[in-house]
């Protein structure tokens, strides 16, 4: 069975501390994310640590992203609690989803997959909120955060334009539709 998290560019040292850095780097951009909260409506996130998993599908893999997405996912439910971590499981996994099929079966601009992701992450979210308040009434709420879903994903996927070029030059870049598949 191949290693289907460790390119073969990275040594186990390497794609260690590079994982590392990067979930620190998620994680510090999450409270980043919280303090800016306070100055947006009731439930809107600016969505910054998304950069990072979308900077990891394009530097290094699928299952490394995916990694970096459920790791976020469990870093809120410690921190924030139940609620917010199915919320932010649920949301995460639906635009890594989403975010994953279009960079590497499309080429699309990366602000429209931010965009997409966005609005995947929040249709997500609203999914489970529905679950979770066992009511559906919570989708109308669905126009609002599709209004800052397209808002912030345009901001995010600006800052990942600007600093992928950065990212590049210090990973080794993964290649577009590689095959993650285990044998």
């Amino acid at each position: 069975m191949k290693d289907i998290f460790k390119p073969e560019k990275f040594s186990y040292a390497r794609y260690i501390a590079v994982m590392g850095l990067l979930f620190a780097v998620s994680s510090a951009l999450n409270i980043l994310d919280s303090a800016f909260s306070a100055f947006l409506p009731a439930g809107m996130r600016a969505g910054l640590s998304n950069i990072v998993v979308m900077a990891a599908i394009v530097c290094i893999n699928l299952p490394s992203a995916l990694l970096l997405t459920l790791l976020k996912a469990l870093m809120v439910l410690v921190t924030r609690g139940f609620t917010a971590g199915v919320m932010s499981f649920c949301g995460s996994l639906a635009a890594f989803a989403v975010t994953a099929v279009l960079f590497r079966r499309t080429n699309a601009s990366y602000i429209l997959i931010s965009v997409l992701g966005a609005l995947s992450h929040s249709a997500g979210q609203l999914a489970a909120a529905s679950v979770l308040m066992k009511t559906a009434s919570v989708f109308a709420y669905g126009a609002i955060l599709a209004v800052s879903s397209v808002l912030t994903g345009i901001c995010t996927g600006l800052i990942l334009k600007a600093v992928l070029p950065q990212m590049k030059r210090i990973l080794p870049v993964a290649e577009k539709n590689t095959d993650t598949s285990v044998s």
